[in-house]
């Protein structure tokens, strides 16, 4: 689609599932299907981008509060508090299991798609609860950055002008969350330098229903980040 842009999506909290193994560490079924143990919506916006864009796609493949796989390593809430409860073995062992794997195939398509393109734009698509320890979140859309990125910040900037202009919703950037905080993109930025582009969206789950976001909003992002893109190719 862009001569000199390879893509890469993922969704780091795809999942609420427990591997059977560490199924009693999760008796509550309600604690998993919250907002605590995935991301709802964010893995169908992910297959949606990675199909329009024909990008490789990777998925979380375990419940966040076992491993989280937009954490690093040594975050001190990289599991769950039932799992860091555990002995450090078995805690190392998640990890080796459930979060090295979801890591490294991220960080090995970003490298494909250096070796393709000069630069790889990550999307790492998420999900957010509207009301958070009684704090009402106000937007819609989050555009997730680091502002001392130059391009990562034009993206985001030029996407958030995309969706603006196509529909009412309220998008704003390094909201609910910031940009530089530990997770998948920082840790790509940090191997990888200005070839690498990772933007994390975040949609309001108030948008749901069902636990699916509507196909026009998942077509309205996937066309904000196609001129987006665009815009930021015709300006290098």
């Amino acid at each position: 689609m862009f001569a000199d842009v390879a893509f890469v999506m993922s969704c780091e909290h795809a999942t609420c599932d427990v591997p059977k193994a560490w199924r009693h560490l999760f008796p509550d079924p309600t604690l998993l299907q919250s907002h605590r143990g995935w991301d709802p919506g964010a893995a169908a916006v992910a297959r949606s981008l990675a199909r329009r864009l024909k990008a490789p796609l990777i998925l979380g493949r375990v419940t966040r509060l076992l491993a989280d796989a937009n954490r690093s390593a040594h975050h001190p809430h990289v599991h769950g508090e039932a799992v860091r409860r555990l002995p450090e073995p078995e805690r190392r062992a998640i990890l080796a299991t459930w979060h090295e794997p979801h890591q490294h195939a991220v960080i090995g398509a970003v490298e494909i798609g250096l070796a393709q393109a000069r630069r790889v734009v990550h999307i790492s698509c998420h999900s957010f609860t509207p009301v958070l320890d009684g704090h009402t979140r106000a937007t819609d859309i989050g555009l997730l950055y680091d502002p001392g990125h130059g391009q990562e910040q034009e993206l985001a900037l030029s996407w958030q002008r995309a969706l603006t202009a196509a529909s009412a919703l309220r998008t704003r950037r390094n909201y609910p969350y910031r940009g530089r905080d530990d997770g998948m993109t920082r840790i790509c930025r940090h191997r990888f330098g200005d070839a690498y582009l990772g933007l994390e969206l975040e949609l309001n789950q108030a948008m749901l229903t069902d636990n699916e976001f509507p196909s026009e909003l998942r077509a309205l992002v996937c066309r904000g980040l196609i001129d987006a893109v665009a815009e930021l190719t015709a300006a290098v």
